[in-house]
Order: C-alpha cells, then structure tokens, then sequence
C-alpha cells in the first residue's frame, strides 16, 4: 500500500503549538528536541533542596487546563540553534523570546532545578532565566518559570497503565541491539502517530462553515501519515508495526504502536483566541459519541496511536513510504 508521512510536528515547549518540520532525527526518546523544556507555576515555598529528597517539585502548566498556551507559537531557525516563541494574542509586552533550542551547560550553572512529575514518572528540569520567566508570566498572568530537561535528559515511559505488563514494548530490537525507550517531557510516549482518514472523519464531525479548519493543530501528532483511500477512519487503532522508509534505499525506521490514546480537554482550546471553543466545534465531545474504544479508559475518546521508533539517529522526511506490517487483536 503507497501510504506516506505527510505531516511532521515537534513540540520543544510542552502544551504549546507545534513546529512542522519537513525532516527530523529520532532518539530514544522520541524526535529531537521534542518536549525538551516545560512551563511549570513558581513554587510558594523556598527552593531549597533536600539532601534526602532531592531538588523541591514544581508543577507544569498543561493546555488541557490553561487554554492560553494555545497562544504561543514555536519557531525553530535554519541552523536548528535557536528557538523562536511568538506571541499571537492581543498585544501586551514582549512579543517574542528567543533562547538556545539546546542551552549550554554553563549557561545554565547554579540555575535552580526542579523535579517535575508527569503522569507518574520524574525528571529534573532546569531554570532558563529571569527574562524568559517574565515573558512568559506576563502573557499568562500567572507566575510561572521556563525549565529545560536536565539530568540525564530523560525519564521513564509510565507504567501499564499506558503500555501494558512487561517491557517487550518498551525495547527495540534492531540491528545494533536492544535499545531502552525513554521520553522527556511527553505525556505516555515518545511518539503519537495519527492517520489523514481519521482526521478527515474528525473534521466532518465539525459544522459545514468549519470543515477547512487545521484540526490537526489540536490533535497534537508527531507523525502523521497519509492514508489516501486505501484505509478507513480509525484503522490506526490496529496498527501494531510500521515501517518507513525512503526513496534511494535508506535503512528503513520501525515505528512501534503500543496504546490507542485517550484523549483529554485539550482538543477545546481555541489557537485563535487562547480560550474554550465553542461548543459546537469542541472535537473531545464530538470523538466522545462513538470513539470511547479503550477499555481501560472507558469514558475517554480515543485518536490516534501512542508510539516509539528506532533506530536512534535515523531521520523521518516528508515522503517516506509507510507499511503497516504488524496488526494488534482488535482491543488493546
């Protein structure tokens, strides 16, 4: 079947818009530079740490709740060296911040650290400074710090709640040997794969005038795969292996599909005006009437898949062709 990747998205700044890419490299913990950094409310107490505890918990900011993240679009320059976040909403201070898409580790020694838990698993984020904090914290008028992913750069995948029992899913065998996925700080998993029927089936949900809207944009994807009409709607909830591969005969990526993932109230926010959108238009209760298709999360709507892929170092390109070449049973 001639299916293809026909979207590509990173998000460095978790709950914020996305960045489209046309090529981007995988790690073992998802694509590069994907949710490296997080948002997180200014603890009241003193950020002292604890010699037995660690550095003090911070808690993140998600778009599910605060809909204005919605507002601040990422941009990645040509070099891949520094990340751009716009401002699109009404006009107030600063409209735009730049810092290092990678920050130097002297540029960030003495700075604070937090520990920061996502979905049950922890991982150390790093301050990135007093400036970007306040650009941020006057857009969201709230006071909140901007932290970058330390320590070992990575955290554990949450348990079988996400992926089952056992850790077969959570290890790619390839050529090199078995490699250990891990993520920074996405929700479940290093990846979400979505497919162009699904969201076709989506956007029809929506009232006639709206059916040309971006919905993809609130679907949050990392890979996005063009099906044209060769599959159906939600034939995603099935896929258990892909492989991709590019023109010229390059070493093929193996995409592994491990949970259909729940959706939550992010699918509401408006990226046009950093609120609730209308009722009409809301996509978590218009998928809720028939998509609730995961058992262990029976009240939830499900799009797309939850995933990981290897090899380490290999790139995704626009273009790639895809095979779906390992099916699950048809519950998970």
């Amino acid at each position: 079947m001639a299916l293809s990747v026909q979207r590509l998205f990173l998000y460095p700044v978790k709950s914020l818009r996305p960045v489209e890419v046309k090529a981007v490299e995988l790690t073992n913990e998802g694509l590069r530079f994907d949710r490296s950094f997080i948002l997180v409310y200014t603890p009241t107490e003193t950020a002292t740490p604890d010699p037995t505890t660690g550095p003090p918990f911070a808690q993140f900011l998600t778009i599910k709740r605060v809909f204005r993240l919605a507002l601040f679009q990422p941009e990645i320059d040509d070099s891949w060296t520094n990340l751009t976040i716009r401002w699109t909403g009404p006009p107030s201070s600063a409209s735009s911040i730049v810092v290092p898409l990678t920050p130097s580790p002297m540029s960030l020694l003495g700075a604070q650290t937090y520990q920061v838990s996502v979905f049950g698993t922890t991982a150390l984020g790093v301050d990135v400074g007093d400036e970007v904090a306040a650009f941020f914290s006057g857009h969201l008028q709230a006071d909140v710090r901007l932290l970058f992913i330390g320590g070992t750069g990575r955290r554990e995948i949450p348990g079988a709640a996400y992926v089952g029992k056992g850790t077969d899913a959570l290890t790619l065998a390839l050529e090199e040997g078995l490699r250990p996925q891990r993520i920074r700080f996405a929700d479940a998993a290093p990846l979400l794969v979505t497919s162009t029927a699904s969201e076709h089936n989506a956007r029809m949900r929506l009232p006639p005038a709206h059916r040309n809207e971006d919905i993809i944009q609130r679907l949050r994807p990392n890979i996005h795969i063009d099906v044209q009409d060769l599959l159906p709607a939600y034939d995603e909830d099935r896929w258990a292996t892909l492989m991709v591969s590019a023109d010229g005969g390059a070493h093929p990526v193996t995409i592994k599909c491990i949970f259909n993932c729940v959706r939550c109230l992010s699918l509401n926010a408006d990226p046009d005006t950093g609120n609730m959108i209308p009722r009409q238009r809301q996509l978590y209760g218009l998928l809720a009437s028939d998509r609730r298709v995961n058992p262990r999360f029976p009240h939830k709507p499900v799009f797309g898949q939850y995933a990981f892929a290897g090899p380490a170092g290999a790139i995704l390109r626009i273009g790639d062709k895809v095979q779906v070449t390992e099916r699950s049973s048809p519950v998970k």
